[in-house]
């Protein structure tokens, strides 16, 4: 409970990492990069339906390392993923998602959705894997701080539970994807909740059940 809370605003003796216009334009030009690189002709197109040949599978892709951009613009959240093909319509991965900054809008004021979170999940494909059409289950974990978003007060707790989501990958060429999905989770979390983003007045405490939304996906997926 050290890693995300010792840089904790609402401690005095800690220090926040904050979200400075410096850092969105390194996030933006990463973006940038991603949209010329998702921008080179396709080489195959996405799956109509029926049964890939043979000598398709044989050679098929089985390892992807994958990039939300999504979470790069939502305050910046570091994020990678690898799954790996066990089978014609399966494919089992891990992933894990970092944010420790904080954005001030005033001195007074600020808002943050700080995490770290990491996952065990499965995908199947009914056509066949890394092309068309997905659905997920996630195993996950994560550890978080957030606040002074919708209003002054602000959680902080450990999460455990399941992520349930879907989407569509669009095959751009034979080592590219893009990856689109939405997932919401929902499980038990052990929290602590403040008054306000940068003060240490407690209003509650305890263990409670979620149900969330978790990840939107507009992800870069390079397949090997």
């Amino acid at each position: 409970m050290k890693s995300i809370r010792q840089f904790g605003t609402r401690r005095r003796t800690g220090r926040a990492s904050v979200l400075t216009p410096v850092v969105l334009r390194r996030f933006l030009y990463a973006f940038v990069l991603c949209v010329l690189l998702i921008s080179f002709p396709a080489g195959a197109q996405p799956p109509s339906g029926g049964t890939a040949p043979e000598e398709d599978l044989e050679h098929r892709a089985r390892l992807s390392l994958g990039q939300n951009v999504a979470d790069y613009l939502f305050l910046g959240t570091l994020n990678a993923d690898v799954q790996y093909s066990v089978h014609r319509n399966w494919t089992l991965g891990l992933g894990a998602r970092y944010n420790n900054w904080t954005w001030r809008y005033r001195q007074d004021s600020q808002f943050e959705s700080r995490r770290q979170a990491y996952y065990f999940c499965a995908r199947w494909w009914p056509w066949y894997t890394y092309s068309g059409w997905w659905v997920g289950a996630k195993l996950q974990y994560q550890e978080y701080n957030r606040g002074g978003i919708l209003g002054p007060e602000t959680e902080e707790g450990d999460a455990f539970g399941l992520a349930l989501g879907g989407g569509y990958a669009v095959h751009v060429n034979h080592w590219l994807n893009v990856d689109f999905g939405l997932y919401s989770w929902g499980g038990m979390t052990k929290y602590i909740t403040y008054a306000c983003p940068y003060c240490g007045q407690r209003t509650d405490a305890g263990t409670k059940a979620f149900l969330l939304p978790d990840e939107v996906r507009i992800a870069v997926q390079f397949i090997f």
